[in-house]
């Protein structure tokens, strides 16, 4: 073997004779003593001390990988078209979803829950965020419908108050007048679409419709005679007390008909001022 090669061969003993571009040599400059100088950070923070430290990582990484994971969509992707959603327990269609109504709850509106499903199924909800979202919707949605009604039982029972007071003791002879009305007009399907909307409720509704009803004649109203009887209002009876007191008579005890006036009077006052809720009486100047 000539010189020249025994120099290439160099020793094998102190490594002089490793070609350039094998490990050995990519080691060079690397405190490890065996991974490249660019690796040492990494394998300062795992604390690896050899390769086989290395091949241990590499192993215990895929195992926890494993076959049942999901890659992750890319972050300039659209995740709503991510195929791993049925992984995560995403239906696949969206009549999948349960939702159940809430316990305790006497009135459901199924629909309401068919209409939730598409934007559920839309929105990627799993069966069970779906369910929470939802009981926590028909929850908040319940209350303030108990709110809503709430506050429309206040205002029927207003209303009622105000033509009470306006009817006085005609007043259930009125109502029935305006129901009469409608249903000569509108026939039963008129009656109900009024009680389920609540028109049926409003006073300007009701006088237009007792107006019509005491022009049909459909309430029994006395049409002649004394009419200090039942189906009188107040505004009637004063409309009469007012009558009575612009009559000479009524101030002559000597008239045949004085006594007769001034008991009609009497019957008037109580039909003109009924009493009010506390009881006192609401009295007016009747010219």
């Amino acid at each position: 073997m000539s010189e020249e090669g025994s120099v290439d061969a160099g020793n094998p003993e102190d490594g002089s004779g490793v070609p350039q571009g094998t490990p050995a040599e990519t080691a060079i400059g690397s405190s490890t003593g065996w991974a490249d100088a660019q690796y040492e950070e990494v394998i300062s923070a795992k604390g690896w001390s050899g390769a086989d430290d290395v091949l241990k990582s590499y192993v215990n990484l895929e195992k926890a990988v494993g076959a049942d994971k999901v890659a992750l969509p890319a972050a300039d992707s659209n995740i709503l078209e991510w195929e791993g959603w049925s992984s995560l327990g995403v239906p696949k269609d969206a009549a999948d979803y349960a939702l159940a109504a809430p316990e305790g709850m006497a009135s459901y509106d199924q629909t309401l829950s068919d209409d939730m499903r598409s934007i559920f199924h839309d929105a990627k909800l799993t069966p069970a965020q779906a369910q929470f979202v939802h009981d926590k919707y028909v929850e908040r949605f319940a209350s303030q419908a108990d709110m809503a009604m709430a506050d429309e039982n206040v205002q029927i029972q207003a209303w009622d108050r105000e033509l009470k007071q306006e009817y006085g003791s005609a007043y259930e002879e009125r109502i029935a007048a305006g129901r009469n009305a409608v249903r000569e007009f509108g026939g039963e399907q008129l009656a109900t679409i009024m009680d389920e909307t609540g028109l049926g409720n409003h006073p300007d509704v009701v006088r237009a419709f007792v107006r019509v009803g005491m022009q049909l004649g459909t309430s029994g109203q006395f049409k002649e005679g004394d009419q200090t009887g039942f189906g009188m209002t107040p505004a009637d009876a004063q409309e009469q007390i007012a009558a009575i007191r612009a009559n000479p008579a009524l101030m002559d005890p000597t008239h045949p008909e004085h006594k007769v006036l001034n008991d009609k009077l009497t019957r008037l006052y109580e039909l003109a001022f009924p009493p009010s809720e506390d009881g006192s009486h609401i009295v007016s100047t009747v010219g």
